[in-house]
């Protein structure tokens, strides 16, 4: 991103403070909000926010500002900051200023990159609380004030799996990753457990058994909106893909599905963090191209962690956020009730696309959601079979059992996956 374009999403964000000597990086004024949460509580807190992206992404870092605007405008005790598009090498810095220069209580830290630094600020600044985003808490075992959170998406990229089996007309179907670590992995492989299992379902490309699922090679970046559209022109022109799911944090693939409509050509894709579906109807515009996708709403994690340091009852957690997580109720209803395709939770499936995806298809979706709910379900249950890949996608060896008959992988073995389903193929 070059500083011109910094500088527009920057501003779109609102008028900021710049912060002096790192590189121009724009700070929100600290301020409190209105809120549903009586003034006279007590509690009081200062927090950063350190984002990767811009505001204006409308993908990761959107849904990331969204959650901590929510926690914001309940909470009026709680005063905030914070700072978009900061690299992953320049964290340290950055959050090392702010804390001299302000005295946060609270850093939150929203990309996996953030470790290092977090580590790093965690031994010099013991009293302040850090919240680290999708990095294992095995990394800050020994740092009792760093907590790490994440809002998983593996069940839904399996439920996109499904949605995908129903849409495709060629069972050629494509994933664009930013990066080939195990979270993307695992959300690779869901994705492409879901098509087999839908095909079948539907009785279509060979009951599953010729679904394709085309990797392109990482994009070696988040924020890679020209490489991601060049990405999805590859898999629709040279391989025949007609629903892309992807790891990138802007809108840029499944508005290059839409462009396809315009030349007669179906392609589908999905909303990614925020629902983009929604966001483009604000815009005026009806999107043919959405099959539907992967949401997440940060807010209630971040309302729950402040709320424990405020209160004083603070603990070093973990907290991985699945279907049912934050929810009033999180036990299974029946497909007819089912809200899947609406929000619910931390977590969520973005609107069903019910003129692509057959009824069938749809009555599965909403079981398989609601089985997860309760795990009564998980994609991750044997007998599957994969091969082993180096962080470029190159295979390392040929196809094996990876998952025992009956066997149902945890969160360790999820954590850390190195391996792709035998019907994904990296280009």
């Amino acid at each position: 991103m070059n500083r011109r374009d910094f500088l527009k999403l920057a501003g779109a964000a609102g008028a900021g403070l710049v912060v002096g000597g790192l590189g121009g990086y724009i700070l929100s004024a600290p301020r409190k909000q209105q809120s549903q949460t009586p003034t006279g509580s007590g509690l009081s807190l200062k927090a950063l926010w350190i984002y990767v992206g811009p505001v204006e992404d409308y993908g990761w870092t959107r849904a990331h500002h969204d959650g901590h605007m929510k926690a914001r405008s309940k909470l009026g005790w709680l005063e905030s900051s914070y700072i978009e598009t900061v690299s992953e090498d320049k964290a340290y810095d950055v959050i090392k200023a702010q804390l001299d220069a302000e005295g946060y209580d609270a850093v939150f830290a929203t990309s996996y990159g953030y470790m290092d630094a977090l580590k790093r600020l965690a031994t010099e600044y013991p009293d302040v609380k850090f919240y680290h985003c999708s990095g294992p808490w095995e990394e800050f075992r020994d740092l009792p004030n760093v907590s790490t959170y994440f809002a998983e998406f593996y069940q839904l990229y399996y439920l996109n799996g499904l949605a995908a089996a129903g849409a495709t007309e060629t069972c050629n179907l494509g994933y664009i990753p930013a990066f080939l670590i195990p979270e993307v992995v695992r959300h690779i492989n869901a994705y492409v457990i879901g098509a087999v299992e839908g095909a079948k379902v539907l009785g279509k490309c060979g009951d599953g058994r010729n679904i394709r699922v085309l990797v392109t090679p990482p994009l070696n970046s988040w924020f890679a909106p020209d490489k991601a559209r060049d990405a999805a022109r590859l898999l629709v022109e040279t391989y025949d893909v007609d629903v892309i799911a992807y790891t990138e944090d802007t809108t840029a693939v499944l508005e290059t599905a839409e462009s396809y409509w315009d030349q007669g050509v179906k392609v589908y894709s999905f909303s990614h963090y925020t629902d983009m579906y929604a966001y483009f109807k604000s815009q005026g515009k009806t999107l043919r191209s959405h099959l539907t996708g992967q949401i997440s709403d940060w807010g209630p994690i971040y309302i729950d962690l402040l709320v424990r340091q405020a209160a004083g009852v603070y603990e070093k957690i973990d907290i991985w956020a699945r279907l049912g997580d934050y929810t009033p109720i999180r036990w299974a209803k029946s497909p007819g009730e089912s809200l899947a395709g609406s929000p619910e939770g931390a977590v969520y499936l973005a609107p069903l696309n019910t003129e692509a995806i057959p009824a069938k298809m749809l009555e599965h979706i909403k079981l398989r959601y609601e089985q997860m709910k309760e795990l009564l379900f998980e994609p991750f249950t044997g007998p599957i079979r994969g091969y082993s890949i180096d962080a470029q996608g190159r295979p390392q060896e040929d196809s094996k059992l990876k998952v025992r008959e009956g066997e149902r992988l945890g969160r360790n073995p999820l954590w850390v996956m190195d391996w792709l389903h035998e019907n994904a193929e990296t280009l």
